[in-house]
């Protein structure tokens, strides 16, 4: 088989804590190293993340504006693969084999044009705030979309909504052409594989709008790609190492959406915009959803039981914190008060 160039795009700041898991886990890749280029694309860490990424012989490329959003787009513009992985420095690829299941998957049919991860998988060792935190990423997704990204969930969840047109044992293919609404696919995380010569090709506006990559299935979906999901492919994510760091991604994310930056656009606030027009309205049920507090209990309880972890039944008092915040924030945007903008985290 002849094996084409893959690009990997690795944000990085201050990311010393988890970087070498993830770029060990690249370099054990049964995928022919000198097929594939890891870019470390660095928002000013002042960590040793540029001596691991140095020790790894990656090539690092600065990011002067930090946020996420600014490095996957600069990876964007300068990989030389004919496809490219998003991988974030806190996410390590489980399987050695998980680039060339993702690279077999596109030559199961021409239509396809992305490979989404099998789902997230949360590490023994780590904070039990994981578990929810990669199965739905915050109350206000859950609600919205109730769409799992655990591995044990995502395909089999994805096979009873969704038209399946094709499965062998290491992927299935979906055709999402016509349904409403669409799920929340995010292609620039987790590990999962771009079609790069192509996407640069069907949306050149993308070259000079960051907040587009992270819409990418969406602007796929519409010129009828195909979406696949690889199987025993999970992407091991340390999302949080406690709580504290778990609440403080809410609260960046609520202002990053409430105060419409280019990181929100990349976010909820700019998805929407490819949702139906009745879909866009269920946001404004959320504040009343948490504020019920019976049914995020019911949920919660849901939740706890289905998934054997108790840490599920913190899900009404993150509905109400998130809740909260939504309403403090949109407080201040009407007093025309802006709150100090820190990156996103990385």
């Amino acid at each position: 088989m002849v094996y084409p160039i893959i690009s990997i795009i690795i944000p990085t700041f201050n990311s010393g804590d988890t970087l070498q898991k993830t770029l060990e886990s690249v370099k054990k890749q049964s995928y022919p190293e000198k097929k594939i280029e890891t870019l470390i694309i660095d928002g000013g860490s002042f960590d040793n993340s540029i001596k691991i990424a140095k020790s790894y012989k990656c090539k690092i490329v600065e990011n002067s504006k930090t946020d996420l959003i600014f490095a996957k787009h600069i990876g964007y513009l300068i990989a030389r693969g004919k496809y490219l992985v998003f991988l974030d420095s806190d996410e390590i690829l489980e399987n050695p084999n998980s680039l060339k299941i993702k690279y077999s998957a596109f030559q199961k049919n021409n239509r396809v044009r992305a490979v989404m991860i099998g789902g997230y998988k949360t590490p023994k060792d780590y904070s039990a705030i994981n578990n929810y935190s990669n199965e739905f990423g915050d109350p206000f997704s859950y609600f919205i979309y109730k769409e799992s990204k655990e591995q044990k969930f995502l395909l089999r969840d994805w096979t009873d909504k969704y038209k399946k047109i094709y499965e062998n044992r290491y992927c299935a293919i979906f055709d999402f052409k016509d349904v409403r609404p669409l799920p929340i696919v995010e292609l620039w995380a987790g590990g999962c594989m771009i079609d790069l010569k192509y996407a640069r090709s069907a949306f050149p506006q993308i070259m000079k709008n960051p907040s587009l990559l992270a819409h990418l299935f969406y602007l796929l979906n519409k010129k009828n790609c195909l979406l696949a999901i690889t199987k025993n492919d999970p992407t091991i994510h340390y999302s949080s190492e406690n709580l504290r760091k778990y609440l403080k991604k809410i609260t960046s994310r609520i202002k990053n959406n409430v105060y419409q930056t280019q990181m929100g656009e990349g976010g909820f606030w700019g998805r929407e915009k490819f949702q139906p027009l009745l879909n866009r309205f269920k946001k404004f049920l959320f504040i009343p959803y948490s504020f019920s507090l019976i049914l995020p209990i019911i949920d919660a309880t849901y939740l706890a039981i289905t998934r054997q972890k108790l840490i599920y039944l913190l899900h009404p008092i993150l509905c109400i914190y998130t809740a909260l915040l939504v309403l403090y924030y949109f407080s201040l945007k009407v007093l025309k008060i802006r709150p100090k903008m820190q990156t996103y985290g990385i």
